[in-house]
């Protein structure tokens, strides 16, 4: 049976609904969230309804094998799939999240419980009809009754909340019993009946009188929390402490005697109740610690004179200590009212875990334990600062892996994983220690070899080469992968971090057209790579003129509805010659040539005119390039214009930067952001994960959105690093207030992973290709996913 606390929300969620005046459309206003929990107490205990269906599928069972009528066994089969399905019902309703369920989804689930206890109630009604007006079979005759009597006294306990329910069910079960009493050829059975019915009035008076009494005691326990509110907002200390009771709590008086604790507090350090009473000094506390050695001397010493420091200064202290065991305790010591001081103690162990991990993967490669992207480019600026202070040159190799994608294409992802790791293996193994080694992304890895002439750059570059060169013996397969390698000096072939990096590109592709499987030195003569790239800046040129850009949508769905919340915008470029040219070729040419603002600004006005036009308040994102930082102005100015001409809310607008925006210049780009945050934009991290990610990012930009990359997706139900990489940053962004969107979710695998990790958005092929606006009505909605 359900408890009291079912029957009181019952009773408080039907005189809400009562109470609450009609509507224009003449129907009654619904407490839509007191509704809801009545609701969801009838599906609170699916242990109460499987009793009282097994009571009532051995009813007629138990009437056929006393009389042998076929009857019974049809009634006992029709009540057994009746408490199947009211089971079934239970289990869909306790399987969804119903927070935000309309009044119509509320009301359907209201009512189709309703219509499973009811049919139940007639089926068993009738069965006991069936036992007393056709048999004469007293096992039969008492089994009936004392079943029908049985259940019908347990909806009167258990729904006293809802009386109209509770007289449906006591007249579905009692009547037929009364009428089948009344038929018997008994007439003490007749005189049974009878009273079957005052049977029924009484319970109905009772039921009422419960329910009023429900009422009451909802009344005194509104009064009541009303009271205890207005107390908790009168006393400082208790409103402290209620809002601190997930940690470990404290309050000590002036003489650091303890004047009041909290379980957790005595958790934490294994304190036992005998020291936790009101009154114990914080010596005997010290001691305790000590002996048990949660805490060192040292650290009980440090704590009290954190105490006393307090006291003296009135003024708030932290103190971090590792206890015994292991646990990261993070105290933090606040003066209280009358010379006290309040000492608040948070188990930060798997915070501080969670945020060394998410550092971790800041810095380095998650698959080849290699330095990452943001890594790299900290080092190369130290570099070259080293360089400008000693004078000495130093080397940065490019090096690209040959045959790498086809290993990818016709093996997996998983075998091309493993060349990876052994890649990052083999290269370390060719390098001094102190030359610093990245993987850049994909299967591209970056050196600098610090203080070093070009005889040593040859030799190491020769030796990686020489490391590439054997097979890769990985399990029954055999896999050949070659390395080709670019190498740029500086200060000679660049005075700054991204011309020496262009640089050794430059190199690379001129290493890769030589044969592959060679290093090439970066030579300014290096004209066809030079002419190739010119070519392509005079076509990407013509076409941003003559707009022959065109922009494909991909839609961003939320997780829990399957809705499109978001199409991202992405630029694409179908060249009269080349065909698409992919984003990856074009856009760093426009970067490179000072296109980038045009193209970014016709990007955002076209993706706001799109946008605009379509129904349900769809929201559309749009990338944009650091270097349209560089002119903050026209960058504010454009969003706004965009907007104002499309008519499109800055709320459907989210422009999405990634990490390397934010390394250039923190505080344009801050202030960029929120000048545009304060009209209505909002702002997405985007790649998180693949080589520039930083907490400090997430903690200083105001983003309402980060964008973890697909390579994490890819292999979450394999790679339990990738799962707590999601799980880490969707609990760190949920703490920010940020949605969290998963790239590359391919499979429904894949998507119930993340969404178990608790993303809220998804992005990838599951839900739809990039497609132009043209072919949205080809199907561009999301498939519904049970």
């Amino acid at each position: 049976m359900a408890g009291v606390a079912n029957r009181l929300h019952s009773a408080s969620a039907d005189r809400a609904i009562a109470e609450q005046p009609a509507g224009h459309d003449g129907r009654s206003a619904v407490d839509l969230a007191d509704y809801r929990l009545l609701v969801s107490s009838l599906f609170s205990s699916p242990g109460s309804i499987i009793p009282g269906g097994i009571a009532g599928i051995l009813t007629p069972f138990l009437c056929w094998i006393s009389t042998g009528a076929e009857l019974f066994m049809a009634l006992t089969i029709c009540v057994a799939l009746v408490v199947v399905m009211r089971i079934i019902t239970v289990v869909r309703y306790r399987r969804l999240d119903h927070a935000e369920d309309t009044l119509a989804q509320t009301t359907r689930w209201d009512r189709e419980y309703f219509f499973g206890a009811t049919v139940f109630s007639a089926v068993l009604g009738f069965s006991c009809y069936a036992a007393l007006a056709w048999t004469d079979d007293p096992a039969a005759h008492i089994t009936s009754v004392s079943s029908t009597i049985a259940l019908a006294s347990g909806y009167v306990a258990r729904n006293a909340g809802r009386p109209k329910f509770v007289a449906v069910q006591l007249l579905t079960f009692c009547v037929p019993m009364a009428v089948g009493l009344i038929q018997a050829h008994n007439p003490y059975y007749q005189y049974i009946g009878y009273f079957a019915f005052l049977y029924v009035v009484a319970n109905i008076a009772i039921t009422n009188s419960l329910h009023r009494n429900l009422l009451a005691l909802s009344d005194a326990t509104k009064q009541s929390k009303a009271l205890a509110t207005a107390l908790r907002s009168q006393n400082l200390t208790l409103d402290a402490a209620l809002n601190t009771m997930i940690h470990g709590l404290a309050m000590f008086d002036r003489k650091l005697d303890l004047a009041v604790s909290n379980a957790p507090h005595a958790a934490l350090y294994g304190i036992p109740e005998t020291l936790a009473l009101p009154g114990t000094p914080i010596s005997a506390i010290a001691r305790f610690l000590v002996e048990r050695q949660v805490m060192t001397p040292e650290q009980v010493r440090d704590i009290k004179a954190a105490l006393d420091g307090v006291q003296a200064t009135q003024q708030a202290a932290i103190y971090e200590l590792q206890s015994r065991n292991g646990r990261m305790l993070v105290v933090t010591i606040a003066p209280a009212a009358e010379g006290g001081v309040l000492m608040l103690t948070e188990d930060a162990t798997e915070r501080k875990a969670t945020e060394a991990r998410i550092e971790q993967m800041a810095r380095f490669d998650e698959l080849t334990g290699l330095a990452n992207r943001f890594e790299f480019n900290t080092q190369l600026a130290e570099a070259f600062r080293r360089q400008e202070r000693t004078g000495e040159t130093f080397a940065l190799l490019y090096i690209d892996l040959d045959g790498f994608k086809q290993v990818n294409d016709n093996l997996g992802h998983d075998i091309g994983d493993r060349v990876l790791v052994q890649t990052a293996a083999r290269l370390k193994s060719a390098i001094r220690h102190n030359d610093l080694l990245a993987r850049f992304g994909g299967d591209e890895f970056v050196l600098i070899l610090p203080a070093t002439d070009v005889a040593t750059v040859r030799m190491i570059a020769q030796r990686m080469i020489e490391a590439m060169d054997r097979a890769f013996e990985l399990d029954t397969k055999t896999v050949y992968v070659t390395a080709s390698i670019g190498i740029a000096l500086a200060p000679v072939d660049g005075a700054i971090p991204a011309d020496l990096l262009r640089h050794a590109d430059t190199a690379l592709y001129k290493a890769k057209a030589a044969g592959r499987n060679t290093a090439t030195f970066f030579d300014p003569a290096m004209a066809e790579e030079m002419l190739e790239r010119h070519e392509i800046e005079v076509d990407l040129r013509q076409a941003t003129t003559e707009g022959a850009l065109e922009l494909y949508y991909q839609p961003i769905i939320d997780l829990r509805t399957q809705e499109i919340v978001t199409r991202e915008a992405l630029m694409r470029w179908r060249h009269p010659t080349r065909g698409m040219v992919p984003p990856g070729v074009f856009i760093p040419i426009a970067e490179q040539s000072g296109l980038i603002a045009g193209m970014g600004d016709w990007a955002i006005r076209q993706a706001c005119r799109d946008a605009a036009k379509w129904p349900g308040g769809i929201g559309v994102s749009v990338n944009i390039s650091p270097l349209q930082f560089r002119e903050p102005g026209r960058i504010v100015e454009t969003v706004k214009n965009a907007l104002l001409l499309a008519h499109l809310a800055p709320g459907r607008l989210t422009l999405e930067v990634t990490e390397s925006l934010l390394i250039e210049d923190n505080k344009t780009t801050l202030d960029v952001i929120n000048e545009l945050r304060a009209i209505g934009v909002k702002f997405a991290l985007d790649d998180f994960g693949t080589g520039y990610s930083s907490l400090a990012y997430l903690s200083t930009y105001p983003f309402s959105q980060v964008k973890i990359d697909q390579s994490f997706s890819r292999d979450v139900n394999s790679d339990e690093a990738s799962k707590a990489v999601i799980e880490a940053v969707c609990q760190l962004a949920r703490r920010l207030s940020m949605n969290v969107v998963v790239e590359g979710i391919e499979t429904e695998a894949q998507r119930m992973a993340v969404q178990l990790l608790g993303a809220q958005r998804a992005q990838g092929y599951l839900f739809g290709r990039p497609q132009p606006v043209s072919e949205f009505s080809k199907g561009d909605e999301p498939r519904k996913i049970a």
